[in-house]
């Protein structure tokens, strides 16, 4: 083990900040500003859900070319590489690493080229070369010089959190000086229509922990974090913003698409996080919820936050802000650890926006529709995903 782990840079593109601007991303999502509206990325008119969180493609980067995930990975990998600051990367490009967290990749290449059946074959194949979920990181790692360790993980709605976990470990166990982990997904056509087939859609607004929710909307984009030994960071004179304390990861196994009624498995992740953290559940501040605003995972979140951290699962603000940006996949857990991260640098935690009307199984204190100030020195970040996959992060102030 070498010590602390630390975040160095943040970058971060949503539909709430299409242009990169972190502190944008941040003031509308604790203001609760609302960016799930009718598609326009594709036609939704024979669905009956018609709603997403979508960032404008003629507001993506011009001139990048392929598909939007990487339009949006790169985006949001410049604007971390660029918060880190000078010599980010070390003295050695052989310890430095690139972690990336997608569910689908590029997925709308091959959502086009199966609707252009007459395509030119030179064209299909330049479409389909960028489809390989792997080809993401490794196009990154190119850009920035780094030859160190370049992975892809794609476990369902986990992946985000479980890259910037994998990252810690790397760094914590020396075989990186520096990781930029995240995650990216864009909206497509192919996911929305089975999330449309299982009837896990809203048909209007996304109300985590509301009773009367009526399911998750679909969101993009991307994040990522410089994440650093601490050592580095101090001898290069970088501005720290945080550290990862502690990751866990669990899977259930419970069902293809279900999750674990009793949340068991986020339970098994949250408390392994803690334990590596070395916490107690009453040293933490704020829970960063995953939060979907479907009936079962919003019961099973709060079981599990019962589970891990006992009666304090009452007292904690646990919010979610898939309320306003929906649920990005693979990016999802990299955009909530941004937002903790940001929460301990301003003692703010954002709302979970559209709240309506207690829930008496999800009774946690879901900091409902208004941003709170709340001095957080340590925060939990919980993620989960399809087939039983469970991630969460501890993320703390230094």
């Amino acid at each position: 083990m070498n010590g602390n782990v630390v975040v160095t840079g943040m970058g971060v593109i949503s539909p709430l900040n299409p242009d990169g601007d972190l502190e944008r991303f941040w003031s509308r999502l604790k203001a609760g500003e609302n960016a799930v509206m009718p598609i326009r990325s594709f036609d939704a008119s024979r669905y009956p859900c018609r709603v997403a969180a979508e960032i404008p493609r003629e507001q993506l980067e011009s001139g990048e070319g392929g598909d939007p995930a990487m339009r949006m990975a790169r985006i949001a990998f410049r604007r971390a590489i660029q918060d880190a600051g000078p010599g980010w990367r070390g003295n050695d490009p052989r310890k430095a690493g690139v972690v990336l967290g997608t569910v689908l990749g590029g997925v709308s290449c091959g959502d086009r080229y199966f609707r252009e059946p007459g395509m030119d074959p030179a064209a299909a194949r330049t479409l389909l070369r960028q489809y390989p979920m792997r080809g993401l990181a490794a196009s990154l790692a190119g850009e920035a010089g780094v030859r160190g360790p370049v992975l892809t993980v794609s476990t369902a709605c986990a992946s985000g959190t479980d890259a910037v976990g994998l990252a810690f470990r790397k760094v914590r166990a020396g075989e990186a000086d520096v990781v930029v982990a995240g995650g990216v997904d864009a909206v497509a056509e192919f996911s929305f229509s089975g999330f449309c087939a299982l009837n896990a859609l809203t048909t209007g607004l996304v109300r985590p922990f509301s009773k009367n929710r009526s399911g998750l909307a679909l969101g993009e984009g991307a994040a990522f974090l410089v994440v650093e030994r601490e050592a580095v960071a101090v001898a290069r004179g970088a501005r720290i913003l945080g550290r990862v304390a502690g990751y866990g990861s669990a899977a259930d196994a419970a069902h293809l698409t279900a999750p674990d009624r009793d949340g068991r498995g986020l339970a098994a992740a949250g408390a392994a996080a803690l334990r590596e953290a070395g916490l107690a559940p009453a040293r933490i501040q704020y829970v960063s919820a995953h939060g979907t605003g479907t009936l079962y995972n919003d019961w099973m979140e709060t079981r599990a936050l019962k589970s891990v951290l006992g009666t304090h699962a009452r007292a904690v603000p646990v919010s979610s802000i898939k309320a306003v940006l929906g649920h990005a996949f693979g990016a999802a857990g990299a955009l909530e650890a941004a937002a903790c991260l940001l929460s301990i640098r301003d003692g703010v935690v954002p709302p979970t926006a559209n709240f309506e009307e207690p829930d008496p199984e999800c009774d946690v204190d879901c900091v409902p529709n208004r941003a709170r100030a709340v001095p957080v020195r340590a925060a939990l970040s919980l993620s989960a995903g399809f087939g039983g996959q469970n991630a969460a992060i501890v993320l703390a102030g230094c």
